[in-house]
């Protein structure tokens, strides 16, 4: 066979991967290998083929052998990046992709696979550099979707949505971009719910503008309302993640005569919290290497009756396969704090605290609003949790937030150094998984020095080696301070179970109302504010007040046991009892 033959039949079985068709693309390779089994970008076919499979040594044997033949070839030195981060080797991937960058600095494939391994790695502010660099070569919408996230996960929040917006601009079928914009509004101070609305429905109208023909996953019709169903949760987060502690009550109290569960998982790096989840399901499904078609294609070909979305617009989420409809009913739940903007996700589930029962509320929702009250959150609290009590090597006031620090904006930063100054003698205690990366705490530190507050009042501290050991750090401070507008879920649930009183303040979106709903529904509905003097005002006096402090410290755990937040299997048939009010529905 022919160099030019071997070529095109390589390019043959690449678009027979980029489709989908994995097996068809491997047997392809497999056949031609014989043939030419020193030609680099058939081995690197070979290696990118079986990672899709998850055959991880075989697929770093190709790509190394690729790599002998060709060792400046860019596309040889991407693949073999790829296989080095799926193998958890970040570093030599970074090594791998910085010898790319060398041999041609314009190419955008070559940073933008750089910037987001460096991503993976903590190193958000050297990953901003490498795509700003690239945007110097000309525009690419795969570089500015992955600096809009960038810029994001930093906390620079209006530099994210001012950045995805002017992207969108230019890049308007990008949907992506799309999401990624209302994402980035959901984090900034003194957001109009109204804008948010429609930035989330912008996206849902071009994801149904650009579906390709022949691509909809047509569902089963709703048959037998009363039949047990087969329920499919989908989510990236199915491991030690803040989605998981609401959603482990939910598993673990099924009545398995009437659901039966199915849960598809895109964690790339599962762990015990994935391995309890796992226990509780009749099936676990692994998805991390399919797309989106062929996520949707599962689900349908499973049989699926509801399916469940747990990411939003989150971080490896699955929109787009539930944009297809491969379940006769879809809701959202849990995961992100808004509407997904989707004409094809039927429901959303919150609560009539997070979400008032108001037509203008109901108006900003694509889905339908499914109030499941009085709570529409259950928490596990850690077994392994301390006792709460105040560790007295720290003296107060002290004030603390172990919210992930995207949602500490400038505006929040101005609020919270109004709040340090009008309290003598205070500081502020933050704790963030972020803080492990490059850049976070510092763009935090550098808000606060220019509203005037030194360093020795700010703590930065960053992840624990446990949960246990995470959740003992509330002892260090008197008053948790919840986010704005963008409030806490997991972490307003620790401090209180910790002994520890949050103060928030009751915004206009889901996001900016949760706190509502946990600290109404534990029963301290005094510790709302609904303006932002009132916010300073009640964290201040709060802070100042030692017997105060330690009736919270004393009481607050027993009253979140007996709260709603705490009754898993009561909660369970509320929510199990919700999905198939919701057949019934589709049945009629």
């Amino acid at each position: 066979m022919s160099q030019n033959a071997i070529l095109a039949k390589v390019l043959q079985a690449e678009q027979m991967l980029a489709s989908g068709d994995v097996n068809g693309a491997l047997a392809l390779a497999q056949r031609l290998l014989p043939k030419a089994p020193a030609d680099p970008g058939l081995n690197s076919l070979m290696a990118l083929t079986l990672l899709r499979k998850g055959s991880l040594p075989q697929a770093e044997f190709y790509a190394k052998r690729a790599l002998a033949s060709e060792p400046r070839n860019l596309d040889v030195l991407l693949n073999y990046a790829l296989i080095q981060g799926a193998n958890q080797d970040l570093p030599g991937a970074i090594a791998t992709l910085e010898k790319a960058v060398a041999i041609d600095p314009s190419s955008h494939r070559a940073r933008l696979a750089l910037a987001n391994t460096l991503m993976d790695s903590h190193n958000t502010p050297e990953a901003i550099k490498h795509l700003k660099a690239a945007l110097t070569h000309g525009p690419d919408t795969q570089v500015e979707v992955s600096l809009a996230g960038a810029l994001l996960n930093l906390g620079y929040i209006d530099e994210a949505a001012a950045f995805a917006r002017e992207a969108l601009a230019r890049h308007p079928d990008e949907p992506a971009l799309a999401a990624g914009y209302p994402n980035a509004l959901t984090y900034k101070f003194g957001i109009d719910p109204d804008e948010l609305a429609t930035a989330h429905r912008a996206y849902g109208t071009l994801v149904d503008r650009l579906r390709p023909a022949g691509h909809n996953v047509t569902p089963r019709q709703a048959t037998g309302p009363n039949r047990r169903l087969r329920v499919g949760v989908v989510s990236p987060d199915l491991r030690q993640h803040s989605v998981s502690f609401f959603l482990e009550p939910i598993f673990q109290n099924r009545d398995r005569e009437q659901f039966e569960l199915w849960a598809y998982s895109s964690t790339r790096f599962p762990d015990a919290t994935s391995a309890r989840l796992r226990a509780h399901a009749d099936h676990w499904v692994e998805t991390p290497n399919l797309s989106d078609l062929m996520l949707a294609e599962r689900i349908n070909a499973d049989h699926i009756d509801i399916a469940v979305d747990l990411a939003g617009h989150t971080l490896g989420n699955n929109l787009l396969a539930f944009s297809l409809r491969p379940a006769p009913v879809q809701l959202t739940y849990c995961g992100y704090p808004d509407t997904t903007g989707l004409a094809h996700m039927d429901y959303r589930v919150v609560d009539s605290l997070t979400d008032p029962p108001t037509p203008e509320v109901d108006s900003r929702a694509t889905e339908k609003l499914w109030r499941l009250d009085p709570c529409f959150l259950c928490y596990r609290p850690n077994p392994d949790a301390p006792l709460p009590a105040r560790d007295q090597a720290h003296p107060g006031p002290v004030f603390g937030s172990f919210n992930a620090s995207r949602k500490i904006n400038s505006g929040l930063v101005r609020l919270w150094s109004r709040l340090l100054r009008e309290t003598p003698g205070s500081t502020l205690i933050l704790k963030s998984f972020d803080f492990i990366a490059k850049g976070a705490a510092d763009r935090i530190r550098t808000e606060f020095h220019a509203q005037g507050i030194p360093d020795e009042r700010l703590t930065f501290l960053a992840a624990t080696k446990t949960l246990a050991e995470h959740l003992a750090l509330y002892s260090r401070m008197d008053v948790a301070l919840d986010a704005l507008p963008y409030h806490g879920t997991t972490t307003t649930c620790e401090a209180l179970w910790m002994g520890v009183p949050v103060v928030t303040l009751a915004g206009n979106t889901h996001a900016g109302r949760v706190g509502v709903s946990l600290l109404t529904n534990v029963g301290v509905p005094e510790l709302i504010a609904t303006t932002e003097d009132d916010y300073v005002r009640l964290a201040s006096e709060l802070a100042r007040d030692p017997a105060r402090l330690g009736t919270y410290r004393g009481n607050l755990r027993a009253k979140m046991a007996a709260s709603p937040l705490c009754h898993p299997e009561a909660f369970a048939k509320r929510w199990w009892d919700a999905l198939r009010e919701m057949w019934r529905g589709a049945c009629v």
